[in-house]
């Protein structure tokens, strides 16, 4: 249970509504989750989470699937034990007689408290309100409301009758009708409204549910109705998270962005994200969509990615680089960002830097920018970054402004790269026999570490991620335009078990990456959905 809800916890009523948000397949009713619930939400919820708690038919089998070849378990069973550890809850007994299909959960909290980073006071800010056991203070804002569907309202409140009681006791209410109990330690209140069970971490969360569900609610706000229809089919679970408390706040606290969006184009007033968690038979997906509008491109780096050395650790990148990366200084040069750039700051900055390096044709002629990062010990650690560009001709003639602003560092020696590559290399004490190289070959700049990542890198020669299964699986995964980002659980594998040799901790940690095939992202073509797979060994 995430900590900041142990402060308000009625132990096994929370048990039963937030651990069924994990991977619980107890019971065999309808896997469709009900935006019903949506209602007792209030409509500026920054967030609210809906999911399965009895999940059926596919996905049941494919959480089933999942958790036998992670873990060797069978997770609902896990959790229906989790439940019962504390000896006051017998899950077919007591909670299984009335437990519905669906839960939601919405979280209440001041969005300006995450505006503090602006101010000078960020780390402080981001800690003060921490206690020692790592749980928040009783002064925090944060709170939530819970509510879990019944198919016995007088079994459900049976059970809220006997948990009170074996928790000691609690303090009767009644509000627009509806009875409900408050916990006599924490305050957390709990009672049964139009067939569901709901639970406030405070007696006002509770209330606020039950005005939601009679009145200005999340459910019929435009930016739900929006996000739902987005959701994934077969999920497990799904996220959703509104922009404008968030916009609100940053106004509020004097940092207001509005201008400098309006320059890039991006709308984010009544938008906001949709997340899906989605159980496949040998995959785990978080599925996306964002109803935001931006002028910026979303360009296609999967054809860079694809030439970088089959034994890459981890690889990711970014399409029309040039195009992007050129309306947001035009913008910043505009509108500039309050308290931290002024208009005009940007190009002022350029032209300073213009006698050696010519920044602006360099940006303006990027294509592609990625990296990789591979090697299965210390030692032989290396990677790269690589631009494509359409015209390679202003990087190149800016090497030379480069090497020289380089050469200023006292420990750090350059030297020309042979072989007909144009650039150099630059070896320190930090890194002793694997020097920074920095060269030009045909389209493509790379900034490496190593000259063996480097040659790979400026070539694109030698066995490369498009010859691997591990990468040919992720790529077919993710739909649309391609590959965003790739991580190769076997070779991450090799890296740890060579990194803790003897460590038997160390063991189990490389056992458990070996049992994922691939890690992969990626975007839609231009319709705002984006997808992170997990692929599970067959």
């Amino acid at each position: 249970m995430p900590s900041q809800f142990r402060k308000y916890s009625i132990p096994s009523i929370l048990a039963v509504g937030l651990a069924a948000f994990a991977l619980s397949a107890c019971g065999s009713s309808s896997d469709d989750s009900s935006s019903e619930l949506a209602k007792f939400a209030p409509a500026d919820s920054p967030v609210y989470v809906e999911g399965a708690v009895q999940p059926s038919g596919d996905v049941a089998a494919n959480i089933d699937a999942i958790s036998d070849k992670i873990a060797g378990v069978n997770i609902g069973d896990l959790i229906k034990t989790q439940i019962e550890s504390d000896g006051d809850v017998d899950f077919d007994a007591d909670v299984k007689p009335w437990l519905g299909e669906s839960a939601g959960i919405f979280a209440q909290f001041d969005p300006s408290s995450l505006t503090d980073s602006v101010g000078g006071d960020s780390l402080s800010s981001l800690t003060a309100d921490v206690s020692d056991d790592g749980t928040m203070n009783a002064d925090d804002e944060q709170s939530f409301g819970l509510v879990v569907q019944t198919t016995d309202t007088d079994a459900a409140q049976a059970f809220i009758d006997k948990q009170s009681e074996s928790e000691g006791g609690a303090k009767d209410g009644e509000y627009e009708g509806f009875s409900y109990k408050v916990a006599a330690d924490d305050g957390s209140t709990v009672g049964i409204v139009d067939d569901n069970l709901v639970v406030g971490s405070t007696e006002d969360e509770f209330k606020a549910a039950v005005d939601a569900s009679k009145g200005d609610n999340l459910a019929d706000t435009d930016t739900f109705s929006d996000l739902s229809g987005h959701a994934a089919d077969g999920a497990l679970a799904t996220v959703y998270t509104a922009n404008d408390p968030y916009l609100d706040a940053l106004k509020e606290s004097g940092f207001d962005l509005g201008g400098l969006y309006s320059a890039l184009g991006i709308d984010l007033e009544g938008s906001g994200t949709v997340i899906s968690l989605v159980p496949e038979p040998n995959e785990i997906a978080v599925k996306g969509y964002s109803s935001a509008s931006s002028d910026l491109e979303s360009g296609d780096p999967s054809s860079v990615i694809e030439t970088f050395p089959a034994n890459s650790i981890f690889a990711a990148g970014s399409g029309d680089v040039g195009t992007n990366a050129s309306k947001v200084i035009d913008a910043l040069n505009k509108e500039g960002i309050p308290g931290v750039l002024k208009p005009g700051d940007v190009d002022k900055f350029i032209n300073e830097a213009s006698g050696q390096i010519d920044v602006k044709g360099i940006v303006e002629s990027l294509d592609t920018v990625a990296f990789f990062v591979n090697g299965v010990s210390e030692p032989t650690i290396g990677g790269a970054l690589v631009a494509t560009s359409s015209d390679i001709e202003p990087i190149e003639s800016s090497l030379k402004g480069i090497s020289s602003l380089i050469a200023l560092a006292d420990d750090a020696s350059v030297r020309p790269l042979g072989g007909g590559i144009t650039g150099f290399q630059v070896r320190t004490d930090e890194l002793p026999g694997r020097p920074v190289v920095i060269g030009v070959k045909d389209d493509r700049l790379v900034i490496a570490i190593g000259m063996r990542a480097a040659r790979t890198a400026l070539t694109g020669s030698g066995q490369t991620l498009a010859d691997s299964e591990a990468y040919k699986a992720a790529d077919e995964s993710i739909p649309g335009e391609g590959l965003d980002m790739f991580a190769d659980p076997a070779n991450i594998a090799r890296l740890v078990t060579n990194a803790s040799a003897g460590d038997p901790d160390g063991k189990q940690v490389a056992d458990m990456i070996r049992k994922f095939q691939y890690i992969a992202a990626g975007s839609g073509d231009g319709d705002q959905t984006f997808e992170f797979n997990l692929g599970l060994q067959e």
